[in-house]
């Protein structure tokens, strides 16, 4: 049976759309969980929980997630070669998996919003280059400008702080009241949230759509962006 959660707001002036990307852009949460775990073995000695997954680590800066997973206190140093580390192994991972693809939906999506001249971009946690390469491998310059795309850089707080979303929506000229945030975790809602955002779509499991759509901002929760058009969310 098909669950979906709708909190339809009235037109709110709302006139841009940013997306979370790791589980939103791209499903690709097994190809995640793995990495992490094979990092939480050598950090920790055993791997991560599906649990762990979606409150602690999904968009959270992997600098972040390093320092939690560690049983013990890590220099910079340390930091930047565990977070270069966990990279290499979730780009091998990318080129070998058949899973590496846009979410079931989002092509159509994203093309109903190039129709209605909706402003769009992405807030990651990722950094600069591995966003970049996960840019160009699944041809996203279609529908985004990747010098407007928010990537992590470490100079301002991550998720579940609001700057990413602050300043994903200035990058498009827009405030973030005036913004829709896509997010499948629970500390890119948080951020979405505090930033001013009222309006939020949840992606997920069904699980965790129940769960979410509970958090204050949410307006809609869906499994894929099959089940959401463009007009669900902008006048046009």
């Amino acid at each position: 049976m098909e669950w979906s959660y709708s909190n339809d707001m009235a037109q709110r002036e709302l006139s841009g759309i940013i997306f979370d990307f790791n589980g939103v852009i791209i499903d690709d949460y097994l190809l995640q969980k793995e990495s992490w775990s094979q990092m939480a073995q050598i950090l920790r000695g055993r791997p991560v929980t599906d649990d762990e997954m979606v409150h602690r680590i999904r968009g959270v800066p992997s600098k972040d997630t390093i320092v939690w997973l560690s049983t013990k206190a890590l220099n910079s140093v340390e930091i930047k070669a565990f977070v270069q580390r966990k990279t290499n192994i979730i780009h091998d991972l990318f080129e070998t998996s058949p899973l590496l693809q846009l979410a079931t939906g989002l092509p159509t999506f994203l093309d109903e919003l190039t129709v209605q001249n909706i402003a769009r971009t992405i807030a990651t946690s990722q950094t600069h280059e591995a966003f970049s390469y996960l840019f160009d491998k699944l041809d996203l310059a279609q529908w985004f400008d990747k010098e407007l795309v928010v990537c992590f850089d470490g100079t301002y707080p991550g998720k579940p702080a609001p700057d990413a979303y602050i300043l994903a929506a200035h990058s498009i000229r827009l405030e973030p009241k005036a913004c829709v945030v896509v997010e499948d975790a629970a500390s890119g809602i948080a951020a979405a949230w505090a930033a001013g955002v009222q309006s939020i779509v949840v992606v997920g499991r069904t699980e965790h759509l129940q769960e979410f759509s509970l958090l204050p901002g949410v307006t809609k929760a869906i499994h894929n962006f099959s089940e959401i058009h463009a007009h669900d969310l902008f006048s046009s």
